[in-house]
């Protein structure tokens, strides 16, 4: 009888051990799903959940300045009358240098056009004035002879009466008129010119050169 009483005691206390473990295993999922649901309230509209947020900083391109061109003929005075003059004259791109022109020296101003060389002397150098006219004769030289304004420049002096004789004849006409159209002052101050280029021809050239 004792021992029907203690084989009852132990299938009570496995069946209880049963019992009491199959609560806790059917109360975990709903607790779980309890506590999913809590975090997806708190992560919802009212709680977004926090981002992390990257700033790009652009920094600008630094752009380079080309260098400013600056003569150097050799003689500071040129330098600074270069800077001046009207940008026609340097359309055929002449070299422009201080000296006499070894080809034919010893002039205050020469020209060769090949390969396109001014040359301005010290003999240029009285003044301002002579120094002005002898540039842009010159310079008008190169214009004349080296850019397509040479048939406009031609016609526009045509007619008028020899100041050279010879085949430089016309250019030199055209560089004197180019001069009186463009430093008037400075060319009839300077005292050295072939010739005075009167109307027409003066204002032919200034149509010519646009």
């Amino acid at each position: 009888m004792r021992r029907r009483i203690v084989v009852l005691l132990a299938i009570v206390l496995v069946a209880g051990c049963g019992l009491v473990a199959a609560p806790t295993d059917s109360v975990a999922p709903a607790a779980q799903n309890r506590i999913e649901s809590l975090a997806r309230r708190r992560t919802g509209p009212e709680h977004p959940v926090a981002t992390a947020t990257t700033t790009t900083t652009t920094t600008p391109p630094v752009v380079a300045t080309p260098p400013v061109a600056v003569a150097a003929t050799g003689n500071a005075d040129l330098d600074r009358l270069l800077t001046t003059l009207p940008s026609v004259l340097f359309e055929a791109g002449a070299h422009v240098h201080f000296g006499y022109n070894p080809v034919d020296c010893c002039h205050a101003g020469g020209y060769n056009p090949e390969p396109n060389d001014v040359w301005v002397s010290e003999r240029a150098l009285a003044d301002t004035d002579r120094l002005t006219y002898v540039t842009v004769h010159e310079l008008a030289h190169s214009v004349h002879l080296h850019t397509p304004r040479a048939a406009a420049l031609t016609a526009a002096v045509g007619g008028a009466p020899v100041v050279r004789a010879g085949p430089w004849d016309d250019s030199e006409k055209v560089a004197d008129c180019v001069a009186w159209v463009l430093a008037p002052r400075e060319t009839a101050a300077s005292g050295i010119t072939y010739w005075d280029c009167p109307e027409p021809w003066r204002s032919q050239t200034r149509t010519a050169l646009g």
